[in-house]
This record gives C-alpha cells, sequence and structure tokens, in this order.
C-alpha cells in the first residue's frame, strides 16, 4: 500500500507546526516565568511561617483564623506550614492566626475563646482554645 505523495507532506507539515507551537509556548512561557516567578508570594509563606512551624508538632492538625476571608490566603498558609495540616475553623486545641494588618491580637482571641500564646512577626500568631 502506497501513501499518496500529498497525504506525506501534509501530515509532514502538520507535524513540524506541532513541533514548532510546542517550542513557541515553552519560550513564552519561560518568559512570564521569568517576568513574574511567584505573583501571588506562596513561596514567601515557608519563610513567614517558618517559626511558627517549628513550635508546632510535625503532622499536626492546627485551626485557622484571619482577617481576611479570601481562599488564596487560606492555601498560603496552609503551603507554608505544610506538612502540619490547617484547617478552616477555630475549634481545634491550636489555632494559627494569619493577619494582614496590626490589630489587637489578643482581643481577636477572645472574641473566638482562644488565647494568644505566641505573636510571631508579620501578623502570624498562635492561639490556644481556651480551656485547653
Amino acid at each position: 500500500m502506497e501513501i499518496p505523495v500529498r497525504t506525506v507532506l501534509g501530515m509532514s507539515a502538520a507535524g513540524v507546526l506541532c513541533i514548532y507551537a510546542a517550542f513557541s509556548f515553552s519560550m513564552a512561557q519561560q518568559e512570564r516565568n521569568l517576568a513574574s516567578s511567584d505573583p501571588y508570594k506562596i513561596g514567601a509563606q515557608e519563610e513567614r511561617f517558618a517559626a511558627l512551624k517549628r513550635e508546632l508538632p510535625a503532622n499536626s492538625v492546627v485551626g485557622y483564623v484571619s482577617d481576611v476571608s479570601q481562599p488564596a490566603v487560606l492555601s498560603a498558609a496552609q503551603y507554608g506550614l505544610a506538612p502540619v495540616l490547617v484547617v478552616d475553623n477555630a475549634r481545634r486545641e491550636w489555632v494559627v492566626g494569619n493577619f494582614s494588618r496590626p490589630l489587637d491580637y489578643a482581643e481577636f482571641g477572645r472574641a473566638r475563646q482562644l488565647t494568644l500564646v505566641k505573636e510571631f512577626s508579620n501578623g502570624v500568631i498562635l492561639y490556644r482554645k481556651s480551656g485547653s
């Protein structure tokens, strides 16, 4: 069975165009990555939460409170504290506070039946459930 020349040429052209498109996309993506490698500063969360992470037992489950209700902020805290599991509620023995601005952290905790245990830098707080 012989394949027509036009078919071979058409398939070859399609293959070359696919390779060109993949290469072009890869180069464009590399340029985008260099221009904005971490636009949401997710990587910086590891450093931000490092001192708190040392205070928590490895592989523990902790609660979470914040003055910001955006899911991306919770996700950043989860990333920064992994392998500690951070769940979005304040009914755990230990609760992480993640704040975007200075405020009375002790009062914020009291309103949620939490006792401030330790204040770290950059709005990172460790609470304990009151009565625990």
